[in-house]
């Protein structure tokens, strides 16, 4: 029979001092949406189960100074629910939209989204268009700030060492900057993504000033297409440039084929939605 130990801390400082003596035997638990397959399926054994949903000073989304905080505990249909989210990063906004079900929104974490470390993860490519960062604190180090762009090593691996614990994302408040979130799925509920693309643009009258552009479920990670933001720079969001932006993104990604969809169809499924993402935000 598996048997697992159960621990709530009290604390965060009292959580960290748990990873720390776990010697990488804890399993964090919170919305346990990702957990609890991995346990009916048996994948865990010989482990802490720390529960940290009652760390309340880990929820919460609000505005500090120039920059928009969230907890790592705070659920998706609470950010779904947030104004300040829905008003400045709609890209976010728009993926807890489509993120699952009702159910599994009401339980599941942006921090254990982005913990599990999934290519296909709803919430981190709106975050990597937002430009954002995961506040990582452990009792040996202390805090320290992690881009997204460098969070994730490869499928479901991330930087997080095992003694480690996010406790916030941070990105920055731009209120010219405009942003959008395009999923697309074999069917509306539950599906886990296709491919999924977030753009966060800034213009000055209709040449583009500044550009994110992020894509999940076409690598090893989620990832930001930098050649396209690239060449967005300096353009009018035309024809022509939605066109070549369209071929640029398709040649910087590596889709795999499986059950689902085939290589060639995440490749041009990138452009189209590339191509819609722009135009959602075009001044």
């Amino acid at each position: 029979m598996t048997k697992y130990r159960y621990v709530a801390p009290a604390t965060v400082d009292e959580g960290l001092e748990i990873l720390r003596q776990g010697g990488g035997k804890v399993r964090i638990a919170a919305g346990c949406t990702n957990l609890l397959p991995d346990m009916r399926a048996k994948e865990l054994a010989d482990c802490v189960l720390m529960d940290i949903s009652g760390l309340g000073e880990l929820r919460g989304v609000d505005a500090d100074g120039g920059s928009i905080r969230i907890g790592a505990l705070t659920t998706i249909d609470e950010m779904l629910h947030s104004p300040l989210l829905e008003q400045e990063a709609v890209a976010l906004w728009r993926a807890c939209r489509q993120f699952a079900d009702p159910l599994v929104r009401n339980r599941a974490t942006v921090g254990g989204n982005l913990a599990n470390g999934s290519p296909a993860a709803d919430s981190a490519v709106p975050l990597l268009a937002l430009d954002a960062s995961a506040t990582v604190a452990s009792r040996a180090a202390g805090k320290r700030e992690v881009p997204l762009c460098e969070l994730w090593r490869g499928p479901y691996q991330t930087a997080i060492a095992a003694d480690e614990l996010i406790t916030a994302i941070t990105f920055p408040r731009d209120a010219a900057r405009r942003s959008w979130f395009i999923k697309n799925g074999l069917r509306r509920a539950m599906a886990i993504s296709l491919i999924t693309v977030a753009t966060a643009v800034k213009q000055d009258g209709c040449v583009v000033t500044g550009a994110r552009v992020a894509l999940g479920a076409v690598g090893p990670t989620p990832l930001r297409a930098r050649r396209t933001e690239e060449y967005l720079q300096g353009r009018a969001i035309d024809a022509a440039t939605l066109a070549e932006a369209a071929e640029i993104v398709r040649g910087e990604i590596s889709p795999i084929s499986d059950l689902r969809a085939s290589k060639e169809y995440r490749t041009h499924l990138a452009g189209v939605l590339l191509r819609r993402a722009l135009e959602a935000v075009r001044a």
